[in-house]
């Protein structure tokens, strides 16, 4: 029986390369081995560029400049690549390239209003790379949607944002672009106390904190600036509110509001000041 199969499959298979161009088969075989070649070589080749360019600099933002340039140029590499070996072994294959190119030219006429919305999107993304407007890394404010910068490309900005959530807005829809961690940053804080406080005092308490926290190993290498108590901001119902910041690098400025935060109500428990909070007075009718 097992002889009977085995001769039912030897015969099968010569059938079948008998059909098929040998030839043909191995030529595909080596252009797909070469494409994957040239695509993880090209990929290498220019990450070791741009990591090389990126070493030598010292600044923060031209490293985030020159890195999304990098992943932008290894897309642009990865489709023209996809698009060369695609085209070559279609022709290997015996399909003419000629009447695929024609209809591409029938339709991209038919669908050229639809076409508009793309060329929009890839001279928007030109400008907001060329521009700088949006890096890799950066913690920005794009269509309402805050969120840390994954992925520039041409067509499209991918942003992750606190709780994981992953947003694709089109670079035509863009607008207005608010980057809250370019060049430097402020840790802004607005401080409350009672109405009772001295706040020259108060100030005082503010500046001494501030220069600790600077003073700190863990954070003088965050801070570039000593604080500024910008004074008292306003009335509040209950409280008076002293308004500073703290000149930060770029995301760092949160980090340092909540350690700032954090050593604020330690110092006025220390000096006995009081941070009001609301209170309600129920009267019990008789």
């Amino acid at each position: 029986m097992e002889t009977v199969y085995g001769g039912v499959f030897g015969s099968f298979v010569t059938a079948l390369l008998n059909k098929v161009d040998l030839w043909l088969l191995a030529r595909i075989v080596v252009e797909l081995f070469i494409f994957a070649f040239a695509l993880n070589f090209i990929n290498k080749l220019i990450s070791r560029i741009f990591v090389k360019i990126i070493l030598k600099l010292k600044d923060l933002e031209t490293k985030k400049q020159y890195n999304t340039l990098r992943l932008v140029s290894m897309s642009i590499a990865d489709t023209i690549i996809v698009l060369f070996f695609g085209t070559n072994i279609l022709q290997d294959l015996g399909i003419d390239m000629k009447p695929i190119l024609a209809t591409a030219g029938v339709l991209g006429v038919a669908v050229g209003f639809g076409a508009q919305r793309f060329v929009q999107d890839v001279i928007a993304g030109l400008n907001i790379l060329l521009t700088g407007q949006i890096r890799v890394g950066d913690v920005v404010k794009v269509q309402g949607v805050a969120g840390t910068v994954e992925r520039v490309t041409l067509t499209m900005v991918v942003l992750r944002s606190y709780e994981g959530c992953v947003h694709y807005i089109r670079n035509g829809l863009i607008d207005i672009i608010t980057n809250q961690t370019r060049d430097f940053s402020y840790a802004v804080l607005d401080v409350t106390v009672a109405y009772k406080e001295d706040i020259k005092r108060v100030m005082e308490v503010l500046k001494e904190t501030g220069d600790e926290l600077r003073k700190n190993s863990d954070f003088k290498e965050k801070i570039l600036d000593n604080i500024e108590i910008l004074g008292l901001d306003s009335f509040l119902d209950s409280s008076i509110l002293v308004k500073c910041r703290i000149k930060t690098y770029p995301q760092f400025q949160w980090e340092v509001r909540r350690m700032f935060n954090l050593m604020i109500k330690e110092r006025f428990d220390k000096e006995g000041i009081e941070i009001p909070f609301p209170q309600m007075v129920v009267t019990k009718a008789e």
